[in-house]
């Protein structure tokens, strides 16, 4: 196979097996997506795998200047913000989530931040569990 044939197979399964196994996958149906792929071989599933990770959107990057958007950070520590923080803006989350008495669990679910990161950001010392 070609490049020319893996571009049209690609083009294929964008136009066709792609919606419908989206489709499949929102509504559950599990025997359209068996029909889907069984007949599929292993350069066809790895075609389908490159145009659907091509459909996936990707966060936009923040360059980390160390500019802090204060409105993102309690939007963030508010679990309103989806968007990504630069690394001064997750380490101000931290904190303020911190100060209003949030536990570890909870600031590491809703900034994605892990137990590590959040005790390297307060310090020695902290307790590792707050009460809410």
């Amino acid at each position: 196979m070609n490049l020319d044939d893996l571009d049209d197979l690609a083009a294929w399964h964008a136009s066709y097996t792609a919606p419908y196994l989206a489709w499949a996958v929102a509504h559950h149906d599990r025997e359209l997506i068996a029909e889907l792929l069984e007949p599929l071989d292993i350069i066809s599933l790895r075609a389908l795998a490159v145009v659907l990770a091509a459909q996936v959107p990707r966060p936009r990057t923040r360059p980390d200047d160390g500019v802090v958007d204060e409105v993102a950070v309690r939007r963030a520590a508010a679990g309103e913000h989806r968007g990504p923080l630069t690394r001064a803006e997750r380490i101000e989350a931290v904190l303020l989530m911190h100060q209003q008495g949030a536990r570890r669990d909870l600031i590491s679910r809703r900034l994605g931040v892990s137990w590590a990161t959040i005790g390297r950001i307060l310090g020695p010392g902290e307790p590792r569990r707050r009460s809410a």
